[in-house]
């Protein structure tokens, strides 16, 4: 397997941002429902970008109620980030050798794009990207293959030359639908169990794991 390409997700691959999230979320909604949401009840809401995830949540509601708990969810978002959110241990050895080797590289996530935007611009990836999709920018939602095909098209790459690189099996699922090398963030093991039946392509234990896949 040889990719000439590489595209990665973002939380939970690149970034360990799941606490942040089930922080601004408890912030947002569950202030605004008097609960608090344990991690698992907020991952098991994954899926669309996060305003689309608090405006179903609190759909019956008034539309300006909404809308306060998505500038909420979004302010604590970037006020905490700082002190929560860090690069996985040797992702950013893996994007630099990358950069080094002239790899096209892509990120596809399935959050909003001001979250990912400001987890972008802390942890300097603002420029590191040749192309950046957001679950904003496509129709439909992983695993339905349309972001990594939007990357790999701004790339300028056929997705069979693309590895996609996520932790979720929606990310497996949507790389195996775009006919991608599939690759398993296994540092990250929120969803091991339900990834290994899906046989990705490559199961990396570390970042760096990845380079095999590039010439």
């Amino acid at each position: 397997m040889r990719a000439r390409a590489v595209i990665f997700d973002l939380d939970g691959t690149l970034a360990d941002t799941f606490e942040l999230i089930v922080s601004a979320w408890n912030a947002s909604v569950g202030f605004h429902r008097g609960k608090v949401y344990s991690n698992q009840e907020v991952i098991s809401r994954f899926g669309i970008p996060d305003p689309e995830m608090i405006r179903r949540e609190l759909a019956g509601e008034p539309a300006d109620a909404c809308e306060r708990a998505v500038e909420v969810y979004h302010a604590h978002y970037a006020q905490r980030h700082e002190d929560v959110v860090s690069a996985f241990k040797g992702v950013d050895d893996l994007l630099t050798q990358l950069r080094e080797r002239r790899v096209p590289l892509g990120l596809m996530t399935g959050k909003g794009r001001r979250s990912a935007g400001i987890t972008l611009d802390a942890l300097g990836w603002s420029g590191v990207f040749d192309a950046v999709i957001t679950g904003h920018d496509v129709p439909r939602q992983k695993p339905d293959p349309a972001g990594p095909l939007a990357a790999a098209k701004l790339l300028g790459m056929p997705p069979a030359q693309c590895a996609f690189v996520g932790d979720s099996p929606a990310d497996i699922g949507a790389g195996h639908a775009a006919g991608m090398i599939t690759v398993m963030a296994g540092w990250h093991d929120v969803y091991h169990e339900q990834v290994r039946a899906m046989n990705p392509a490559l199961w990396a234990q570390k970042p760096a794991d990845v380079l095999r896949l590039v010439r």
